[in-house]
């Protein structure tokens, strides 16, 4: 076989290529023989000089050895072979030029001549590249010899032995050697050809096989300039072992055959396609990611029109991007991970490689226009772009935007917004945070266009992320080469899982060092609880949006006012989420909330909206909170006062000596009445309590604390304000009974008897649905 394949059609781009072939191999021979031959002249010129008789000046012939030498020095940095062809042909003519001075004034010529005129031309003839340099070089020569060197009659004896020389001996012998060592180059050469193609060159497809494609791609990548795009394909048959299992390897054999011809038809000759082992192919093209894309789409069309026994062929492809410096193997290690992703969501689609976090500041560099002039505010992400909605917060006491939260959306590039569900689903065997470290640079990137210079910019964090190593670092970096400062940027946990309390903890300090804020997302729900927040110890809470609108069991009443107050005094603001009505404004507004966010504020978009209408709806929720706050205090005010009245007539009674059960007989009879009763300086309960017509026993669970008498209750607030305003009677806020577990609200009055100091009040049974409560504090 490899006999045959020498005899192959000797075309031009193959001639061309042997003959640099040959350059190769034969400038150190030349070289050498050359060489050699400059010192046989000088040994010639030295014999000259022994004999007697005029001779041409020595200066002549020593420049002549001089030249010689020259043009050897000039072999080894021939680089064509038309360059290296007429050296040969300025040597001979030199070296001819040398002997006819050197035999001036001899008397026996041809003796001195004639070895030189037979010995040069065979000797040369192996050192010619091509046979066009050797009838050239071999004709010039022995042009140039006669017309110098038998210049003088000759005898007919002469003229024989000549003839017979250099006809007979030198030019066949000269044609010999020369045409059979091109003809052994040449074999040698087609051999050396064939060898190196089989080398590289997948048998069964006849494409590249993987070590000649990352070979040649190392070559081309070397040579790439900066403005230069490339980019790689790996692709994968789908399912292509229960081809071979099924319906045995002839049919795989010829599956892949019929891939690799898809392959060869579909891209440009500029760019390389390899079988890179098995069902795997890789491609290099001369394109973009976006470009690279279109391609693999199309190859994933035509491959799913191949048929096979079962159905048709299908493949999954991965595209990525060449990045300055990267080596191929680096380039085909992120087609092969978006290959993956390909593979293990549904196979026969096409997935985009995904950005990596050191390649964020890049990023960021890139402040690209669209056709329009305007600028890029979205990036690539796998098969969709990645782009930011920011939605505002406002400052409830300033009534104004203080901040934006970036919310990451998904645009088809159509503009057409991919749903949540894809965007955020889970990607097996892919970087769960690649994501999120990817949504942060977009951010920041549009924030930078955006937002107004005196706002703050939320970015939502997943807790793996946030305690990455060094990942603090590397955010403070990418957020001052936007020309923003850490100070500006709150950093909001997102409610996840991923990272232990006691790791955040440690993440946070490190993120204050570098003046990031900290901020804990959807406080009330799924895995957050107090603990988190007082070992996190974040600068803003975001309460979970049901939170406003939730409720005290059996009374209706909203919680959130004692819980902002609780965080409060944690040392912490709050920012409640969810905010879509005006009345839950008002409850916001009314609660004492630092930040408000919602739908009735401001809906996410890509620009940010004057903000005159919603101004003007927080200062309308504060004149309705100041105008019902004084309603609100007169109902409860009203409703109240009849037991104030019943109670201080009680306690006239009791200071007139009246028995306890006569002197509260007239307040036992309200119906909301639980029970009177008269604590003492101590604050426990004087006797028993007259019970009234709201008294129940109904709270079975609680009967190890239904008995009041076996407590003191001086740490009540009902019993401390009673004490501070003695002769006063006043009514408390409403308050769970630990006796009864329902909500009530106490009436109490200090009294000073003959011996001690007792205060005397009425719980009264305040979970009825339409009770007015006192005014939010």
């Amino acid at each position: 076989m490899l006999s045959t394949a020498t005899q192959q059609p000797f075309d031009a781009g193959l001639r061309d290529r042997f003959h640099r072939r040959s350059l190769e191999h034969q400038r150190p021979l030349s070289t050498v023989t050359m060489a050699f031959t400059v010192v046989a002249f000088l040994c010639f010129v030295g014999a000259r000089n022994l004999v007697d008789g005029p001779a041409a000046p020595l200066g002549y012939r020593l420049t002549c050895a001089l030249l010689l030498a020259l043009l050897v020095l000039a072999i080894p940095r021939v680089r064509s072979t038309w360059s290296f062809g007429l050296i040969g042909v300025a040597y001979s003519q030199v070296l001819v030029a040398g002997l006819a001075m050197n035999i001036v004034g001899v008397t026996q010529p041809l003796l001195w001549t004639l070895p030189a005129m037979v010995v040069i031309p065979i000797c040369a003839a192996p050192l010619w590249l091509t046979p066009t340099h050797f009838v050239t070089g071999s004709v010039l020569f022995y042009a140039t010899a006669f017309a110098l060197l038998f210049g003088q009659p000759l005898t007919h004896d002469v003229e024989t032995v000549v003839w017979m020389w250099i006809v007979a001996i030198g030019v066949p012998t000269s044609v010999v050697f020369h045409f059979g060592f091109y003809r052994f180059r040449r074999n040698h050469f087609l051999l050396e050809s064939q060898l190196a193609q089989l080398a590289a060159t997948d048998p069964l497809t006849g494409l590249q096989n993987r070590r000649a494609f990352v070979k040649q791609a190392e070559r081309r990548l070397d040579t790439v300039t900066p403005d230069t795009r490339t980019s790689a394909i790996f692709l994968d048959i789908d399912n292509f072992k229960s081809l071979n299992d099924r319906f045995g390897h002839a049919i795989g054999d010829h599956a892949l055959y019929q891939v690799a011809q898809v392959l060869m038809e579909e891209i440009s000759a500029d760019d390389s396609v390899s079988r890179i082992g098995g069902e795997e192919f890789a491609l290099l093209l001369g394109d973009g990611l976006t470009g690279a894309l279109h391609v693999a789409e199309r190859l994933r069309h035509a491959i799913a029109a191949i048929e096979r026994p079962d159905g048709r062929l299908t493949a999954s492809f991965g595209v990525a991007e060449h990045r300055s410096g990267e080596s191929i193997m680096v380039l085909l290690d992120r087609a092969d991970e978006a290959l993956l992703r390909a593979k293990h969501s549904g196979r026969n689609r096409v997935r985009a490689e995904r950005a990596l976090p050191r390649e964020a500041l890049q990023l960021l560099a890139d402040d690209g226009s669209d056709e329009n002039g305007a600028p890029v505010r979205r990036h690539r992400w796998e098969e969709y772009y990645l782009t930011s909605y920011f939605q505002p917060l406002y400052s409830l006491s300033h009534q104004k935007q203080v901040g934006f939260e970036a919310l990451l959306r998904g645009e088809q590039d159509d503009g057409t917004l991919v749903p949540p569900a894809v965007l955020f689903a889970p990607r097996p065997s892919s970087d769960e945070g690649g994501l999120d470290r990817a949504s942060h640079v977009v951010h920041l990137a549009n924030a930078r266009k955006s937002l107004p210079d005196d706002a703050w910019l939320f970015l939502n964090i997943l807790p793996a992320t946030f305690i990455a190593e060094g990942y603090a670092d590397q955010l403070a970096k990418i957020v001052r080469s936007v020309g923003l400062e850490p100070e500006r940027v709150i950093l909001e946990i997102l409610e996840s899982h991923g990272g232990s309390v006691d790791d955040m903890s440690r993440a946070a300090a490190l993120y204050r060092e570098h003046g990031f804020l900290i901020a804990v997302d959807d406080f009330g729900a799924g895995q957050s609880n107090l603990d988190r927040l007082l070992r996190i110890r974040p600068d803003l809470v975001k309460l979970d949006g049901e939170l406003i609108r939730a409720t005290g069991h059996g009374t209706e009443q909203p919680i959130l006012p004692k819980l902002v107050s609780l965080l409060h005094l944690a040392g912490m603001l709050v920012v409640v989420e969810g905010v879509e009505t005006a009345e839950e404004l008002i409850l916001a507004v009314e609660s004492n909330v630092d930040f408000a966010q919602g739908f009735l504020l401001g809906r996410p978009a890509k620009e940010i909206a004057p903000p005159e209408s919603v101004h003007r709806r927080i200062d309308e929720a504060f004149d309705v909170i100041a105008q019902g706050r004084a309603h609100q205090h007169a109902l409860f005010e009203t409703e109240v006062e009849p037991y104030r009245v019943a109670l201080r007539l009680a306690a006239d009674a009791l200071l007139a000596g009246v028995a306890m059960e006569e002197a509260f007989a007239r307040l036992a009879r309200f119906e909301r009445c639980i029970s009177c009763f008269i604590l003492d300086d101590a604050g426990r309960q004087i006797g028993q309590e007259v019970q009234g017509p709201a008294w129940t026993t109904d709270g079975a669970s609680l009967q190890p604390v239904a008995n009041p008498r076996d407590a003191r209750w001086d740490h009540r607030p009902y019993f401390r304000n009673a004490v501070l305003l003695p002769g006063v009677a006043v009514s408390s806020n409403p308050y769970l009974s630990l006796a009864s577990g329902r909500p009530c609200i106490a009436v109490t009055l200090a009294l000073q008897f003959a011996a001690e100091r007792s205060v005397i009040g009425v719980e009264l049974d305040w979970s009825a649905l339409g009770l007015p409560w006192p005014a939010a504090e």
